[in-house]
């Protein structure tokens, strides 16, 4: 069964959804830090594929790279977005190694282990991904029972000074290799 993915917020209490505003920023700026935690598989009753190759970025709404002459998206062009994996300990946001876009992808993953399923029986081991993995085993919900089935990522823009003005729209996409899907929010 492929994986079900879902985005929630920094508390693990509300859903995030579409399109996801990021607000105002002016140029010459950062964002204020946001926050999510990419589930797979939230409380579920039954096991799915556990995500692998884990990997987020930003990309224009129709998937690309935000070049498309007549229909340039700097955010993603430009590589905008910081992501530090605050699931996997980092501490890099404001580095360079933290950018994504058009031109840099960040491999993303937990740490964390799966010790309790949905009904609250605790597994025989404590569960734990591999590298750049979530888990989709099934699981309570509760996100210190759950830890390994998802990933915290913290996300902030960095806008230039030389930055047009006006809205983009654009897409957080995480994509992984098993089963060849991705998930966005715009």
């Amino acid at each position: 069964m492929n994986p079900i993915i879902s985005w929630y917020n920094s508390t693990h209490s509300a859903v995030v959804t579409t399109p996801f505003n990021f607000g105002v920023i002016d140029a010459d700026d950062l964002s204020p830090v946001f926050t999510f935690n990419i589930w797979n598989n939230k409380g579920g009753t039954t096991d799915v594929s556990k995500m692998e190759d884990c990997t987020i970025t930003t990309r224009d709404m129709s998937g690309g790279l935000g070049n498309t002459v007549g229909s340039e998206i700097e955010v993603v062009k430009n590589n905008w977005f910081h992501c530090q994996v605050d699931s996997l300990g980092e501490t890099d946001l404001v580095q360079e190694s933290s950018r994504i876009g058009k031109d840099y992808t960040k491999p993303i993953g937990t740490t964390g282990t799966t010790k309790k399923d949905n009904t609250g029986a605790s597994y025989p081991t404590p569960i734990q991904p591999g590298a750049k993995e979530i888990l989709g085993v099934k699981n309570n919900g509760v996100p210190a029972d759950a830890a390994g089935n998802f990933a915290t990522v913290s996300l902030q823009a960095d806008v230039p000074l030389e930055a047009k003005s006006g809205q983009q729209a654009f897409k957080i996409r995480v994509n992984n290799m098993a089963p060849y899907i991705g998930n966005d929010v715009a």
